[in-house]
């Protein structure tokens, strides 16, 4: 790279970095916020909680990297221009081209980095996600031991903890064992606790009333305990999870079995996911050469640049609404396969064609005047 190649790649990527971080920070949130019932009601650790909320990012950045790179592609031309710096590089001989050709190259890095994430590391971090997630929701003590909170872990089966105490101990528990309505109990213990061993789970209870129906028809008896202990290793959620198709790897997908029982459920998830991965790699492209067709060229005025920065956004939100507004129907029906990749290719075809200059586009002539209008509103108010 020479030197105007570095510094053409070195902002841009600067800016794809300072705009990934954003987004992923603002998207994070909305995971921990999702997730923040692992905290308040399940009794999680804080790693366990950070460590749940960040192995969905990768998967969430695949879907942030071209939006991303078209945001950071869009402030450097429009940097550039408003610095008259394209202007100069125009005077000096320097073809579009060789603009083109820096930031050509961080789009071939994000989208290879889209095509690895999106085949490997970012299936790895959804199973992992869900076998954690599945431990968390098969931890009886953390469960259990929720207060305020009245559990069913299965039906005709109750657990309410008034509060926890510390080392483990709980107050005022409350369990109601339906499961045989020929034999409902009732516990009430002041106090008591979980113990485990390798085979087994128990709630202690200390201090308390068992009440136990045997016939509707007959009174209930009472019973007082100084200590008993509740059997919950039979309680234990199975842990076997199904992984859906956004979990699986591209070589699982290509080589999907028709006997898996998720595969069997939803065929037609597996190929539009399938598709979809196979065609990520495009819409980076697809975001920098729409990018590049409305600003790479030098601008002198700003309302010309205010036009083409929303021409820009509106040719590039079309790409990526229909590229995720038609994975439903490629899931139903399989003859429309095809049309996970014309979408980000035909934004690449139409970006191109302006770039060589066999398209021409021309703005209206009311949006032109609006344009007029607006500037010449905000060059008032910037000498009044």
């Amino acid at each position: 790279m020479g030197r105007l190649d570095r510094y053409l790649f070195s902002n841009a990527a600067i800016a794809f970095l300072a705009v990934l971080g954003s987004l992923t920070t603002m998207v994070w949130l909305t995971q921990v916020l999702r997730r923040f019932d692992l905290l308040a009601t399940q009794g999680q650790s804080l790693f366990v909680f950070l460590n749940v909320t960040a192995l969905a990012l990768p998967m969430l950045m695949l879907v942030i990297a071209p939006i991303a790179l078209f945001i950071a592609i869009l402030f450097t031309l429009n940097r550039l221009s408003a610095d008259s710096e394209l202007i100069v590089m125009s005077a000096a001989g320097v073809s579009r081209w060789r603009i083109f050709r820096p930031l050509l190259v961080l789009t071939l890095i994000v989208a290879t980095l889209s095509m690895l994430v999106s085949a490997e590391v970012g299936p790895w971090t959804l199973r992992t996600l869900r076998e954690q997630i599945a431990r968390v929701n098969a931890d009886i003590v953390s469960n259990v031991a929720v207060p305020g909170r009245f559990l069913s872990l299965e039906k005709g089966l109750t657990f309410h903890v008034r509060e926890r105490g510390p080392n483990g101990l709980m107050m005022g528990i409350f369990v109601h064992d339906a499961r045989n309505p020929d034999n409902e109990t009732t516990y009430i213990a002041e106090r008591g606790r979980i113990a485990q061993n390798e085979k087994a789970a128990y709630l202690i209870l200390d201090q308390g009333v068992m009440q136990r129906r045997q016939n509707v028809n007959k009174a209930p008896s009472f019973v007082e305990f100084q200590r008993y202990a509740f059997d919950l290793s039979q309680l234990t959620p199975n842990q076997n999870v199904l992984y859906r198709a956004t979990d699986r790897t591209l070589y699982d997908l290509i080589t999907a079995d028709e006997r898996d029982a998720m595969y069997k459920q939803d065929p037609g998830r597996f190929r539009a996911e399938l598709h979809k991965r196979l065609s990520s790699p495009l819409f980076p492209i697809a975001a920098f050469v729409i990018a590049f067709a409305f600003l790479g060229q030098a601008r002198t005025t700003r309302q010309s640049r205010g036009l083409a920065v929303g021409g820009a956004a509106a040719a590039f939100a079309l790409v990526e609404i229909l590229g995720f507004g038609t994975q439903g129907f490629i899931a139903k029906n399989a003859s429309l396969t095809w049309i996970s990749y014309f979408v980000p290719l035909a934004g690449i075809l139409f970006g191109m064609l302006i770039i060589s200059g066999i398209l021409q586009l021309k703005v209206p002539n009311f949006l032109q005047r609006i344009a007029d209008a607006v500037a010449a509103r905000f060059e008032r108010l910037q000498t009044a």
